[in-house]
Order: C-alpha cells, then sequence, then structure tokens
C-alpha cells in the first residue's frame, strides 16, 4: 500500500485565464498525482507515518473554470495503521495556471475504505492566490478513483470566490 494515498492528496485547485476580479462559481472535474519522494517512519505500534511529495493536474468539466489545465506541487502527510489502513492523511498544494498566477490550497481525508468511499475521500479549501487569484475562497470535495504505482485519478467538486 506504499505511495497508494498520494492521489489523495488530491485537488489541485489553481486557475485558468478566464477568471476576473469578482468572479465566483462552481464546478467539478478530474485531477491526476504523480508521486515524488516520499520518507517513511515506523511507529512502535507497527503503523507508519509517510511523508510524500507529489504534482498534481486537475481538469474542469465546465470551459474556462478556473481550475482548469493547472498544475501543483504538493506535499501530505499520511498516518497508516500496524494493518496498512489510513487512519489520517492532510497536506497542501501551491498551484499555477499558463500566466504563473497561483493559488494555494490545503486538503484533508475525511474518509476512506467505506461503501460510499471504497477508496479515499475528502475535503479541500483555498488559503489565498496569487495575480489575478489574489484573495481567492472557497472549497469543495474529492473522491480518488484509481490507484497506479506512481500516482493515482479521482474526482472534484467545489466553489471559488475572487474578490
Amino acid at each position: 500500500m506504499k505511495r497508494v494515498l498520494f492521489a489523495a492528496a488530491i485537488l489541485t485547485i489553481v486557475a485558468t485565464p478566464a477568471v476576473f476580479a469578482g468572479d465566483s462559481g462552481s464546478g467539478s472535474g478530474r485531477f491526476a498525482t504523480h508521486n515524488g519522494s516520499t520518507e517513511v517512519t515506523s511507529l512502535p505500534d507497527g503503523g507508519r507515518v509517510e511523508v510524500a511529495h507529489y504534482h498534481q493536474t486537475v481538469f474542469a468539466s465546465q470551459a474556462g473554470h478556473p481550475l482548469d489545465n493547472t498544475n501543483a506541487d504538493c506535499v501530505g502527510m499520511y498516518v497508516f495503521s500496524a494493518d496498512g489502513a489510513p487512519s489520517s492523511a492532510s497536506g497542501s498544494c501551491f498551484g499555477k495556471d499558463a500566466d504563473g498566477d497561483g493559488t494555494s490550497y490545503w486538503w484533508r481525508l475525511d474518509k476512506a475504505g467505506t461503501s460510499d468511499c471504497p477508496g479515499l475521500c475528502g475535503s479541500w479549501g483555498y488559503f489565498d492566490g496569487t495575480g489575478k487569484f489574489k484573495g481567492i475562497s472557497g472549497n469543495g470535495t474529492f473522491k480518488q478513483s484509481t490507484i497506479f504505482p506512481d500516482g493515482s485519478t479521482g474526482t472534484w467538486k467545489g466553489s471559488y470566490s475572487i474578490p
């Protein structure tokens, strides 16, 4: 299960040129992650903590949505029980659009391995942005759908507001 959760870190919430001051909206789409370096620390109870660096790309279903075609650098921390199940996870990302404007956002694992969330599911929200995204706010949810040896994919939905 090593490197499995790096996709949870999910949501690269950044923007596209169609965004302007006073803009707000909601949307949905897909994300993909690609694993980078990972540090693993064994816990006395047989569990482990993984600190992972990864890259994420986000695509929106709505043309011109601020999250469409953005890339982010992320870091996440994952805690696994002795049986390998994730007990908690959280992280943050900074992403940029083609103009170099970007957003920073947090994410957290809300549940995993349940009937309505067989993989990893969680929440995300913006810290702030730069350039045309300065002051961005909003939040949403994500759901990991596929795990690969070097990353993962999933879906997201959420809202944003730019002052």
